[in-house]
């Protein structure tokens, strides 16, 4: 019965996903994003196919027919027919520059998604160290409630202002014990994310984060880096070429046949070449339609490319801002604020509160350090927002002035 319950719990042990939690800095969970996100991957493929079909000329295939002829004399000679279509080249042209932007204009577009891909990413695994620094600081504040609450026991004796203090005091207690239940269940949920977003098996990977630095603030260069205004002046370009090869539908196609027929009893072999034009003012309205059609297209695409650069250019400028403001406060609390409250505290712990006033202001003072620990992670989860938002639009190239 004993070897039975130790090979049930080796079975079991083998063949049941186990949960394990691993360290993972932002640098190596990057990396993890970049091999193995599904988004990213169909990004690379959908560049991958515009990069392949900017290669070479479009033009329509050759045709090839076969003959076999019956005459009344028995005569049966066989043959055979080649045709080609060839466009002019103006047309050609136009067409190959226009599908060579179009790459180009994704190539771009990648490295946007690439970006807002990456940024996401790296905010959700800062958010999932921001929890774990909130539960650090949630034990902090009940390890300092209970010292406090020792202490004004020792206190009470009669006084009944202060056995209202303490049992205020006793129900935050139990509040702190409510919020550190949530905050892990929000931990939890955090970590889900994060295997969700390297297409990682989310019941056996549980990642804690290593304390990541503090984001740069990215730095736009002296012509701009913004890969999605960039992609949207290409496609601009691609308009203007296809507008180009609508406009040179006027001109005639080219059409090169050669045909060759087999010699009978009654006729030799012979063979036939022919070069023809098409014709295209003759049906004016299709070659002007489409022309028209394509100058619109050019329109709209210099009108979006206009009001996507000014909402772009809005937003960053007012993301900056708020960045520069949010990295302020943050140094202004780290260090000010905390180590100032973090003085305070070391010296009322060392003084003994007797009455109603000293015992509150001993709690005042004890938890006002953590409650700027927490102060400080909320306007870092900000500031780190704001990174990610300014980071969908250009690449991080700047460095941090912390």
């Amino acid at each position: 019965m004993y070897m039975n319950n130790i090979l049930i719990f080796i079975l079991s042990f083998c063949i049941l996903p186990q949960s394990f939690s691993s360290e993972i800095s932002l640098d190596q969970f990057l990396k993890k994003v970049k091999e193995q996100n599904i988004n990213l991957k169909l990004e690379t493929a959908k560049q991958n196919a515009f990069e392949d079909k900017a290669v070479g000329i479009r033009i329509p295939p050759p045709i090839l027919g076969l003959y076999q002829v019956k005459e009344d004399f028995g005569n049966s000679p066989n043959g055979f027919e080649i045709s080609q279509e060839i466009p002019f080249p103006t047309k050609l042209k136009a067409n190959h520059s226009a599908r060579v932007f179009e790459a180009q204009a994704q190539k771009e577009m990648f490295t946007a998604n690439q970006n807002e891909i990456l940024a996401k990413s790296k905010l959700a695994y800062i958010d999932l160290w921001l929890m774990q620094e909130r539960i650090e600081v949630i034990h902090q504040r009940k390890k300092i409630l209970d010292d406090h609450i020792m202490l004004s026991r020792s206190a009470v004796r009669s006084d009944s202002f202060l056995k209202i203090h303490l049992l205020k005091a006793e129900s935050d207690l139990d509040l702190l014990e409510n919020e550190l239940e949530s905050s892990k269940q929000k931990l939890k949920e955090k970590q889900l994310i994060l295997a969700d977003i390297i297409n990682e098996d989310q019941q056996v990977f549980n990642p804690t984060a290593i304390a990541p630095p503090l984001s740069p603030i990215p730095k736009l260069n002296d012509h701009g880096n913004i890969p999605k205004l960039e992609s949207l002046r290409l496609s601009l370009e691609s308009f203007k070429e296809r507008e180009s090869e609508a406009k040179a539908s006027w001109l005639p196609d080219f059409n090169l046949r050669f045909k060759q027929m087999g010699a009978t009893s009654t006729s030799s072999r012979y063979r036939e070449i022919m070069v023809g034009i098409t014709l295209p003012f003759i049906y004016f309205w299709q070659p002007n339609a489409d022309s028209k059609a394509a100058n619109v297209d050019s329109l709209q695409a210099q009108l979006n490319l206009n009001r996507e650069k000014r909402n772009i250019d809005t937003k960053v400028t007012s993301l900056y801002s708020k960045v520069e403001s949010l990295q302020k406060q943050l140094l202004n609390l780290k260090n000010k604020l905390i180590p100032r409250a973090n003085q305070r505290m070391k010296i009322v712990r060392n003084l003994a509160p007797r009455d109603m006033e000293t015992i509150q202001d001993h709690r005042e003072t004890m938890e006002a350090f953590p409650e700027l620990k927490m102060t400080e992670l909320d306007l870092r989860m900000q500031y780190e927002e704001t990174i990610a938002e300014l980071e969908k639009f250009v690449s991080n190239k700047g460095q941090s002035d912390e």
